[in-house]
């Protein structure tokens, strides 16, 4: 049998040929990879973990002239923030917001108690407590100046811990449109409103669990 003679040049030829080949195939997956990743986001730290496997009250406290102006704004905000912490948290277990409310219009002078007394008394491992700074749904005086704003300070309280001050805090401003007030013609007083609690409930809640932001949002809010 007549033997092939070796040729390093020959296997140099075709690995080189190979490569070439299946380079197109590589940078193309790379590439791939690295748009999947992008469009995917950044990944967001949560600043808070500790709702996950833990029963929670929600209590919102505000200044009565804000009740009388807008009668269901407990009711709204506590409803919008429990419906981003079922989608986001799903193992927190929250005590329904309409029992919080209804004990507040109950019981006389009932922020005179420290938030752990409140958690204690709806046996809750977390008290959600919400100082409503501001909440209003136009800018100005004039009649077509629609625009929402919420400024409010947000606090945490570990009813099942030694602690005494907050677990957590942060404080937010937010406004709907951002760029400033539409006109009567454009919009109306429920859709802003709706939308101001949506950014605001958004954008408290995500401080909660770690999620994934674009570049563009996280720039926005820096």
């Amino acid at each position: 049998m007549r033997s092939i003679p070796f040729s390093f040049a020959a296997l140099s030829r075709c690995l080189l040929v190979g490569t070439l080949l299946a380079a197109p195939a590589v940078l193309s997956g790379c590439w791939l990879f690295a748009a999947n990743e992008k469009a995917r986001g950044v990944e967001v730290t949560a600043e808070y973990t500790g709702l996950q496997d833990k029963s929670l009250a929600i209590v919102i406290y505000t200044e009565q002239a804000t009740v009388n102006e807008f009668p269901a704004a407990r009711e709204e905000l506590s409803s919008f923030i429990a419906k981003q912490i079922h989608e986001n948290i799903p193992t927190a277990r929250l005590l329904d917001p309409r029992q919080v409310i209804r004990w507040q219009d109950e019981t006389i002078n009932w922020f005179g108690l420290t938030e752990k007394d409140i958690g204690t008394h709806f046996g809750v491992d977390r008290v959600l407590m919400i100082e409503l700074l501001g909440y209003s749904t136009r800018s100005g005086e004039g009649y077509g100046d629609l625009q929402g704003n919420i400024r409010a300070s947000a606090r945490i309280f570990e009813t099942d811990g030694s602690a005494v001050s907050p677990a957590w805090r942060g404080n937010f401003d937010v406004r709907w449109p951002k760029d400033g007030p539409l006109d009567v013609s454009r919009t109306n007083e429920l859709v802003v409103r709706k939308r101001v609690l949506e950014v605001f409930t958004e954008k408290l809640v995500r401080n909660l669990y770690t999620h994934r932001e674009m570049e563009k949002a996280l720039r926005t809010r820096e």
